[in-house]
């Protein structure tokens, strides 16, 4: 995902403060590559409580957003395999 896309969604989310700390981080990290939708980094950021006062390193708010991230795909791939099973088969 573009950086200007990824400016927007902290912007939007209110952690632009989070972007312009670690902006650089996430272009040579490359941490948003494998995002394809936008709606993931907007969860991630609503879902933690992200305070411009208190210190986060970039190691923290990565390890935050791949167990996030991990987490979504999983979801998304079990939601995927999920069958529908008739109740007249059992």
């Amino acid at each position: 995902m573009d950086g200007h896309t990824v400016k927007n969604i902290f912007d939007d989310t209110g952690y632009l403060f989070l972007y312009d700390k670690f902006s650089y981080h996430f272009y040579i990290s490359g941490l948003f590559d494998g995002v394809e939708q936008e709606k993931v980094i907007s969860d991630f950021l609503n879902s933690y409580g992200f305070d411009d006062k208190n210190p986060l390193f970039f190691d923290d708010f990565s390890y935050y957003f791949n167990c996030f991230h991990y987490s979504h795909q999983k979801q998304r791939m079990m939601n995927y395999l999920k069958t529908e099973y008739d109740d007249h088969i059992c």
